[in-house]
């Protein structure tokens, strides 16, 4: 690795950075320690965690962020084992509610029993599945007029809301710090309330969570985890009313935030409610839009339906694509570093822990201290505490700024991306690691997709890795923990080995980052950030290799993996994959060209579909072109 990073004053800094992070946003908006950690954690634990003395506890902290109006995806996390199973158990649950109501309620009952002692915002989601089912109850028996039922829900509402919000949020004077978790938590109160008919008292609640996101400056990446439930409560309130306008306003504006940001949170749901508009007064444009949105329900219907997807879920708020287990972590640490368990658990400063609790550490039994977290890493020739942001910066504008040039990338826009390229090197200090390989990342990008050149862009990305990467000469490479930038870079070295016709090179590093990336998965069946494009390369790889089967295979599991997180952005051309491979697959027989003519006519036309809804005009103009070929 380059440059002397690993001192301890380097490593204490870099550790902190995301405490730092935080203090400086929320001392920009004028928020007080205990306003930040009301309902969460103690004013004191909180310090604590700004100074890096402690760790970020995944749940916590991840809405800690959010009331900043800070996503957590900018991050890489550690959580414990403990900590994933609860987030996998969540997630079931969430899969369940409202369309299994008997499954759904069982496992709630397991949750329940498996973890008595729960954090506040636990309790608060499962006072909200556990609303969510008796409202699915109240809908399957007609009870739109049992006020003395919406009183029960309105009052279980009220104590969701209470698990982490005090009394007043309702209060415009009063400072009330709201993740998008807690919001939906409020606007139950505000369904309740229309349950009662307490119609005005419904529309202050759905206002104050509707404006609530503008109010706080939130960007429209945070925003668009709470618009759209919103918008469903607005629209209902609005359809009781005979005011369609209103309606038709409320669902365009979530329409096109969750389109704008490739997300399908409640997306469905926002359709089939746009699919109860009518009225006078509709101008032309409007009515093809509503007529646009009805396109869109039957897509993602049939997409759902083809995955296996259920059609209507309820979302945590949180996820664990940015996350890894820390027993994991450690354990494939030392086995790239080659140490047996006797030998890791020392350093220069004496022992860390002992063989045995390395071992239950790495099995997922226990979690270790974040002092000792830190240590071991270090041990292994790597840094990071609990959680890290992308980069080497305390500033949220470098971090957004990075994730605007990603997604530029991602969508071709290489003016933009130089453009971005150098905004971005005048907010950094390219001493740092991660920033230096960033930009060698960027760098080596544009001269591939831009110039074509294989040679020196592989010359970059090698570069570009091992900043952070330790050479594997005679190690085994498969074992090193790849970060989400690692695993991007990495996956475009295998591509240029593939398209130098390097297949076994190739195949080399396939089998490493795709081996890394399974450990981590286990116990959430969660792939971590990076997936997406290592997906697109192995499908090509295989291509090569006319391995049209396995690769559909990978596509197909890429697209489930995709569905799973709220943010779709490549989900239309793992579509586009399936398509092609099918039809490869069937070329040259026409036994085969029969049977498999119906799946790549609908996985081209499901990425068609999803293409236009993300607005991925590189990709639909490319499916314009290949309209003929695959569909007459």
């Amino acid at each position: 690795m380059e440059g002397n990073y690993n001192q301890t004053e380097f490593v204490r800094e870099y550790n902190a950075a995301c405490g730092k992070l935080f203090r400086e946003e929320r001392v920009r908006r004028g928020v007080s320690l205990r306003e930040a950690a009301s309902g969460l954690l103690s004013k004191t634990a909180l310090e604590k965690m700004e100074s890096g003395e402690t760790g970020w506890r995944k749940l916590t902290g991840d809405i800690l962020f959010q009331r900043m109006g800070i996503l957590p995806d900018y991050f890489e996390m550690v959580a414990s084992g403990d900590e994933m199973e609860r987030w996998r158990l969540r997630e079931d649950i969430c899969l369940l509610v409202p369309d299994r109501v008997g499954e759904a309620k069982e496992r709630i009952m397991q949750y329940r029993r498996k973890y008595p002692k729960r954090e506040a915002l636990e309790e608060q989601f499962l006072c909200k599945v556990e609303l969510f089912l008796l409202w699915k109850d109240r809908e399957a028996k007609g009870g739109t007029g049992e006020l003395l039922a919406g009183e029960e829900l309105l009052s279980m509402a009220e104590a969701a809301v209470s698990c982490t919000v005090p009394d007043g949020w309702l209060n415009e004077r009063r400072t009330f710090l709201l993740a998008p978790s807690e919001l939906e938590a409020i606007l139950l109160v505000g369904a309740g309330q229309f349950a009662c008919g307490r119609m005005e008292e419904a529309w202050e609640v759905q206002s104050f969570v509707w404006n609530y996101p503008e109010k706080r400056q939130w960007k429209n990446r945070m925003a668009v985890q709470i618009k759209p439930q919103a918008a469903l409560l607005g629209m209902e309130l609005a359809l009781r009313e005979e005011d369609s306008r209103k309606a038709f306003e409320f669902a365009r504006e979530a329409l096109e935030l969750l389109r704008g940001n490739a997300c399908h949170c409640y997306l469905l749901p926002l359709l089939e409610q746009m699919g109860r508009i009518s009225g006078e007064g509709f101008s032309e444009g409007d009515w093809l839009y509503l007529r646009g949105a009805d396109e869109f329900r039957d897509i993602f219907k049939r997409i759902y339906h083809m995955s296996g997807y259920p059609e209507n879920r309820v979302w945590q708020g949180i996820s664990v694509e940015n996350t890894r287990e820390a027993g994991i972590t450690l354990k494939m640490l030392r086995k790239f570093a080659g140490k047996p368990l006797d030998k890791a658990v020392f350093d220069d400063d004496g022992i860390i822990v002992t063989r045995r609790q390395l071992e239950k550490i790495e099995s997922g039994a226990h979690k270790p201290s974040y002092t000792n977290y830190q240590r071991l890493v270090h041990r292994y020739g790597k840094l990071g505490g609990w959680m890290i942001p992308m980069l080497e910066t305390d500033s949220i504008e470098v971090l957004e700024l990075r994730q605007e040039i990603s997604s530029q990338i991602g969508f071709c826009q290489w003016d933009k991306v130089e453009a971005g390229m150098e905004r971005l090197r005048q907010k950094v200090d390219i001493a740092y690691p991660r920033v230096r390989q960033e930009l060698l990342f960027f760098e080596a990008i544009i001269l591939l997709e831009r110039k074509g050149e294989l040679e020196k862009s592989l010359e970059l990305l090698q570069k570009a890795l091992h900043v952070t990467v330790p050479e594997w000469e005679g190690k085994d490479a498969k074992w090193w923990v790849f970060q989400r930038e690692e695993i991007i870079i990495a996956s475009n070295i295998l591509d240029i080995y593939r398209e130098m016709g390097k297949l076994a090179e190739a195949k080399e590093w396939c089998e490493a980052i795709c081996f890394s990336m399974e450990q981590q998965k286990d116990r959430t069946n969660i792939m971590h950030t990076g997936y997406a494009i290592l997906m697109e390369v192995l499908d090509n790889y295989l291509g090569e290799l006319r391995l049209y089967e396995e690769a559909i295979d990978v596509s197909k599991k890429a697209v489930s993996n995709y569905l799973k997180q709220p943010r779709i952005g490549t989900l239309d051309r793992a579509y586009y994959r399936i398509a092609w491979n099918t039809y490869e697959a069937a070329s040259g027989s026409a036994q085969q060209d029969k049977r498999l003519q119906k799946q790549w006519r609908e996985a081209f036309q499901a990425s068609e579909g999803i293409a236009a809804f993300v607005r991925d005009n590189y990709l639909m103009r490319h499916l314009k072109d290949k309209r003929e070929k695959y569909l007459f």
